[in-house]
């Protein structure tokens, strides 16, 4: 067994309010982890998960690109796509963590 995320919705017993429930376990159904968000958190964090899955996408086929098409070397792409991290931030006032621009 691999790793696994389970994603639940489930209802608060002693209130009725609505939750959603993660939980992450580990090769041996061990868990790691788990959390709950309202439905409105829940769909925050979906919404931050969809554009990072986006962010990753581009910024590997920026890399491929400047590889094979500009023939850049590796540490080059790091450069720009380290200066396209940034760029990106400050343009658009997104923050991110420090560590990411390196």
């Amino acid at each position: 067994m691999k790793n696994a995320m389970e994603v639940q919705g489930i209802v608060a017993a002693a209130t009725g309010d609505p939750f959603v429930q993660l939980r992450l376990t580990d090769e041996e159904g061990g868990v790691l982890g788990q959390t709950q968000w309202t439905p409105d958190e829940a769909r925050q964090f979906a919404q931050l998960v969809l554009e990072a899955a986006t962010n990753a996408t581009y910024e590997a086929a920026l890399i491929e690109f400047l590889k094979s098409e500009l023939k850049l070397s590796q540490d080059k792409c790091n450069e720009v796509l380290v200066a396209m991290r940034i760029w990106r931030a400050d343009k658009w006032g997104q923050p991110q963590p420090e560590d990411w621009r390196q």
